[in-house]
Parts: structure tokens; sequence; C-alpha cells
């Protein structure tokens, strides 16, 4: 993972200039930093392999690089992005896009951005564009954080390019919030709190007061969340094992997975009490990440429900509630 809000305007679109490069063709031509017309570069030919060497775009590309300084910004963050919205800064593109169109002038659009982009609104945002410039949604291709890290993996000599001169994140330790910020998001469209504890069915798991004690989570820690939070396990429970569900599922196992190998283990062998390490975690989720801020009481709930279903921290798996 790395800093991308720590570089600039130029030195971003170098980095997509260089990624585009390697999955369109050396063809690719960027342009100066500057008022860019809808383009920080431009391709016109068959691709290398985007989105495949089978299937690879063949005609006039108009590539779009948006750099933020902000720390966790989002595709879906209203300033960049809004269905009804007329001022935010993708609208504001898409009318030069647009035109472009109509001219002849591109075929194929790809936007770039350092911003945290989920898989339930990638779908949403290509469409909305499809309707705002005319483009066929597979003419389409935009490109968050995650779509980053994957090309500079694939293409490691681009970070330490001059005009580049990526640094890698070093702050320890980083936990990729993608996975729990499409959990959440989900959630917050369906929780209903008139059905809280509806099912009552018991479930094999260590118990909430030994799960305490192995924990060594205080007395009072444990009856405020108990008396904040446990009526909704069931209802968290009943959502995440929806057929419906299952790829929100695997986004919930990544994201324990995840939060227990590189925050709680190492953090148990620092600190005291668990306390502590319940509380720092929901305070750099919803400090790092914007769809967890704007849903913190979904948030705090859901790492407590991680917490008694033995998921996160220590747990005796031959003892039951």
């Amino acid at each position: 993972m790395y800093q991308y809000f720590d570089l600039d305007d130029s030195r971003f679109e170098n980095l997509v200039i260089a990624i585009c490069k390697e999955i369109l063709g050396q063809g690719v031509q960027g342009f100066s930093v500057g008022r860019d017309d809808g383009r920080d570069g431009e391709f016109d030919g068959k691709a290398n392999l985007y989105p495949s060497q089978q299937q690879a775009w063949d005609g006039k590309v108009i590539i779009q690089a948006k750099w933020t300084s902000g720390i966790n910004k989002h595709y879906t963050d209203s300033d960049f992005y809004s269905e009804e919205g007329k001022s935010n800064l993708l609208a504001k593109e898409l009318i030069k896009v647009k035109s472009k169109v109509e001219n002849g002038e591109l075929n194929y659009y790809m936007l770039f951005a350092n911003r945290s982009l989920t898989g339930g609104a990638k779908p949403i945002i290509i469409n909305y564009i499809s309707e705002k410039t005319g483009l066929n949604p597979e003419n389409i291709a935009i490109f968050g954080n995650d779509d980053l890290d994957y090309y500079l993996s694939r293409y490691p000599y681009i970070v330490n390019m001059e005009n580049i001169n990526l640094e890698p994140l070093n702050i320890a330790p980083t936990l990729n919030l993608n996975s729990l910020s499409e959990v959440i998001g989900h959630l917050s469209k369906v929780f209903d709190d008139k059905n809280i504890g509806k099912n009552l069915s018991p479930i094999i798991r260590t118990s909430y007061e030994k799960k305490n004690k192995l924990n060594n989570l205080t007395d009072e820690m444990a009856k405020q969340l108990k008396k904040y939070y446990m009526k909704y396990v069931f209802n968290i429970k009943d959502f995440l094992n929806d057929p419906q569900n299952t790829e929100l599922l695997n986004h919930y196992q990544n994201t324990v997975e995840e939060f227990q190998f590189n925050y709680i283990l190492p953090m148990q062998s620092k600190l005291e009490y668990f306390d502590e390490i319940f509380n720092d975690l929901v305070k750099y989720l919803t400090n790092r990440d914007y769809i967890l801020a704007t849903n913190t009481r979904l948030t705090r709930m859901m790492v407590f429900y991680m917490y008694w279903n033995c998921d996160i921290g220590k747990s005796n798996d031959d003892s039951s509630e």
C-alpha cells in the first residue's frame, strides 16, 4: 500500500500514464499539468492487455487522473460523485467527456483516482458515467486505490521512476478498510431496530463471560458493550448468513482476518486491557474511512459482533454459551 495522498497532481498523472503504458501500450500520450480539456492522457489503437489480451479495447481512449490530498477518500464522497448533484467534480468532468463523445474524439474512457472504490459502488458510478456521456458501460473503466496497488505490484519499477518517486506506507498497523466499508454500507440500508434479537436460537461459541476473562476486558466495559450492542448480534448474524449476502460474508471474513492478524494479536502483546484495543480500533476505523465515519454506531456494533462471535480476540472453542 502506498501513500497516494502524499503525491501531487503532476506525480499522480505520471503514475497513471506509466500504468496505462503497460496495460494499453507505449503509444499512450500524457499531457503537461494544466487545463486538460477533459483528458490527462490519450491512446489510439489496440490495447496490450485491457480489459484482457483476448478482448482488448481498440480505438481512441481518453485517460483522466484525479488526485486528492485527502486521506481515505472515497469515490462516493459527495464532493466527487453524487447521482443528483451537478456541482461535484465528476459531473463537471463528464460534460467535457460527453462533448468529446459527440464529436467522435473518443471510444473509451478511463478514470483513475486515489480514492477507495468498493465493489458495490463501481457499477453504479460506471452506469452514471454512461448515462451522462452516452458511452457503453463496457467502454468505461474506473480505478481506485486497490487497483493502483495491484498494478504497482505487477509493475514495481514504476514506484521508483524519477517523476513519481512514490514512498510506501510505513505506518503500522495499516488495515485495508474496503471490505468492512462494503459490509457497513449495505448493512446501513437494511438495518432496522424494530427487529432486534428476532433469532434467539443458541449458538455454540465461547461464553461472553469467559471471552472477557480470556481477553482481559474489564467488567465495566463488558457491561456497557452488552447493554448497547448485545441485542443486535442475531440481526447481524442473520444479515451475514442470508444467501443473498454471500459476497458480503466474504468481505466480512476478509475483514476479521485483517483485524485479527494485523492489529488484534500484535496489540494484545502490548496492551493490558482489551478495552484499549477495542476503542483504539473503532477510533482508527472511523478516522480513516468516510463510510465508517458516517456510520459510527454500526461500525462499533460490528466490531462488538466480531468480538462476541469469537472472530477476533482470544477464544476457547470447547466452551459454549
